[in-house]
């Protein structure tokens, strides 16, 4: 008997649904042990207005896998504004791991991002930006865009692309609900923390505010990079979309029928496991007494797509991939199971005893 093709895509479905994950962050400003303020420090530092790094870092670069002593500790080298641009490396356990930022992403190298000046169109403040009303933009024009520190808003039409994109609206096809209309053009804002301003503070280095934060970009659709106080530690949070422009990688190779293959028994295989984390639980998981489901990095096999090479965390970008090419694979297996299963039918029509 031929298996429901429906049932196939159950298990991939509800791993994809289990490796996706959001990540916001707000606030702004707070100061280093030292008193330098991200929102507003001396002008000391180097050449990417950056301030010193933690005194228990090396001078330089330690390099992946070089022996360490800090569990935990966070050290970047680099001179660039932005430290995503730069190499932050973190003691795991007793070795130093890869690099946790890549220097060839398309903003790099970056500068330090300020106000710009408004055209007269824009409202002089961001609270009194009318988001959601109506405004005027040229047909042939890009939109007047607004400046603000912590904010960038424009006139223009704007539909939602993360984390799912709307349908466009077609009153002709019959969609006109939970839907997009482009011909719609109104105030549009995405907002933020405030800008570092320079000196900024060094990944690892002291902070005394605990959760307070200030932005390295402007703010855009899914966020933005930002500098956050964490457990005392300056920190880079993962926030954003993934960088998935080819501008920013090399050496593409796309998978092919049989690496889904293996990419989807290797999701398969995958042991999901319910736990606690020890105390004190990571920010934002609801603290050491909550219940997780999730799965194991030492259950999984090196190379693994959902384990980063330092297999200290989890890849959730290469995770959520995985349940793609598992459900490409299985969508694979229902075509060829209709195929056959409209073959079969064919066949039996065939063999009925025709009227006399």
């Amino acid at each position: 008997m031929l298996a429901n093709p429906r049932s196939l895509i159950r298990p991939a479905l509800a791993l994809f649904l289990l490796g996706v994950a959001g990540v916001a962050a707000n606030a702004c400003s707070g100061k280093t042990a030292s008193g330098t303020s991200p929102n507003g420090g001396s002008s000391s530092g180097d050449g990417g207005g950056t301030s010193t790094n933690n005194p228990a870092c090396p001078d330089t670069d330690p390099g992946d896998q070089k022996a360490c002593s800090k569990d935990g500790l966070l050290c970047e080298y680099g001179g660039d504004f932005n430290p995503l641009c730069n190499i932050v490396r973190v003691c795991s356990g007793t070795r130093w791991g890869m690099s946790t930022t890549y220097a060839n992403r398309p903003e790099c190298p970056s500068t330090p991002p300020a106000v710009q000046p408004n055209p007269s169109e824009c409202a002089p403040t961001r609270a009194t930006v009318p988001e959601g009303e109506a405004c005027t933009k040229a047909a042939d024009a890009a939109g007047t865009t607004c400046s603000y520190d912590g904010a960038t808003c424009t006139c223009g039409s704007f539909c939602p692309s993360y984390p799912v994109a709307q349908r466009d609206c077609d009153t002709d096809a019959g969609v006109t609900e939970n839907c997009c209309d482009r011909s719609k053009v109104t105030w549009n804002c995405f907002d933020g923390p405030a800008f570092c301003k320079t000196p900024r503070p060094r990944v690892g280095s002291a902070c005394t505010t605990e959760g307070e934060s200030c932005a390295l970009t402007e703010p855009g659709e899914c966020g933005q990079p930002i500098l956050r106080c964490d457990k005392g530690v300056w920190n880079v949070p993962n926030v954003g979309c993934p960088i998935s422009t080819a501008k920013a990688k090399r050496e593409i190779a796309y998978v092919d029928p049989e690496g889904t293959e293996r990419l989807h028994d290797q999701l398969m295989s995958t042991r999901l496991a319910t736990y606690r984390y020890k105390s004190p639980a990571p920010e934002g998981m609801g603290g050491s007494d909550a219940r997780h489901l999730g799965f194991i990095i030492e259950d999984m096999p090196e190379g693994s797509a959902a384990v980063l090479p330092s297999r200290d965390r989890v890849d959730l970008y290469g995770y959520t991939s995985m349940t793609v090419a598992s459900l490409q694979h299985q969508q694979r297996e229902i075509d060829e199971l209709k195929a056959e299963l409209e073959k079969l039918r064919r066949e039996n029509a065939a063999l009925k005893p025709r009227k006399r």
